[in-house]
């Protein structure tokens, strides 16, 4: 299931053959898990003051009621078991927040209150891939939330809450622009701006130093193993002009450019397996943000063959035709089935 952090739209593929992938559904305006491998469970606002979880079956079409959170609420990062979730609402400019805010609530232990809020940055970017996405993440084992928004002049550094008493455990480096966790545990991920190296912390060890990490500048997305770390790159972070994609070994501790051509937002879809997009440069009639744009190619390796291959899309199945306004955003890490 893909889909990228700033789009609502999610995109579930069966890839038992990566090569030619069959869409199987679109999820829009909404906040999707993978339940089984046959099912997935997605939010439905009922009321001002709550919302179902829907548990969907792929096979039969039917849907059964797995639960109900108190609130109302579309978008939000949650644990399948529906024991914690953080979401956030908007806030009105203020003294205190001049460019407005955002409030993070925290649904744990079967209660609900504001964990904090952050300030909204005044910034843009006129680039390949716009502005670093929202962060806000449960940890999986639903011990940690990390949420914050680098947009600009104004921004707050990420900070990391603990579920259990809602307390500041740490706010991160203000070079850190976007976060994920590890698969399983409550190890965080930091991708930092610029040429500065990826790092990791932990409540236990706090920031440490990912040794043959490379800047994960766009787009990092884990392995289904966790194993791994797909990601784009620049090979001039400050020209901007010739993307790579790269794949870091967390356990050899070493990072692998995976093709030495043009070619962006790098993902895994399976085991050893992973989909990117071709890019080309620029014309002055396309209007570009950055120096190159997608052609429309999507390819797929096996990372142990190192072959390169078209993905073969049936009409209407491929991402940029789902992703309708979004158009290749939708094209972004997300889970999988089996998970690991």
């Amino acid at each position: 299931m893909i889909g990228a952090k700033w789009t609502a739209n999610q995109l579930l593929y069966d890839v038992t053959n990566p090569v030619r992938p069959r869409l199987l559904c679109k999820i829009a305006n909404t906040s999707a898990h993978l339940f089984t491998g046959d099912t997935f469970e997605y939010l439905k606002p009922v009321s001002a003051n709550e919302t179902d979880v829907m548990l969907h079956s792929l096979g039969s079409g039917n849907e059964s009621h797995a639960g109900t959170f108190p609130f109302y609420v579309t978008s939000a990062s949650w644990l399948p078991d529906q024991s914690v979730m953080a979401y956030t609402l908007p806030r009105s400019a203020d003294e205190g927040y001049p460019n407005g805010g955002v409030d993070v609530y925290l649904y744990a232990q079967r209660k609900t209150g504001l964990l904090f809020t952050y300030r909204t940055g005044i910034g843009d970017c006129i680039c390949r891939f716009g502005l670093p996405p929202e962060v806000l993440a449960v940890s999986p084992d639903g011990q940690y939330v990390a949420a914050g928004h680098l947009t600009g002049k104004g921004s707050q550094p990420i900070a990391v809450y603990r579920v259990s008493d809602r307390a500041l455990v740490t706010t991160l480096d203000p070079g850190v622009m976007w976060a994920f966790w590890d698969r399983s545990g409550h190890r965080l991920f930091l991708d930092r701006f610029g040429s500065d190296t990826a790092q990791s912390w932990t409540p236990e060890a706090g920031v440490s130093a990912l040794n043959g990490a490379g800047a994960w500048s766009y787009l990092p997305g884990l392995s289904p193993d966790g194993n791994q770390i797909a990601y784009t790159a620049y090979v001039n972070p400050s020209e901007q002009s010739q993307p790579r994609i790269y794949v870091y070994d967390l356990k050899a501790a070493t990072t692998h450019l995976v093709v030495e051509q043009l070619r962006t937002q790098i993902l895994f879809v399976k085991d050893g397996w992973v989909w990117y997009l071709e890019e080309r440069a620029c014309t002055a009639s396309d209007g570009c943000p950055g120096a190159t744009m997608p052609t429309g190619r999507v390819y797929a390796m096996n990372l142990s063959a190192g072959t390169e291959q078209e993905v073969s899309w049936a009409f209407g199945d491929d991402p940029h035709g789902q992703g309708g306004d979004a158009g290749w955003g939708v094209f972004g890490p997300g889970e999988f089935w089996p998970a690991g």
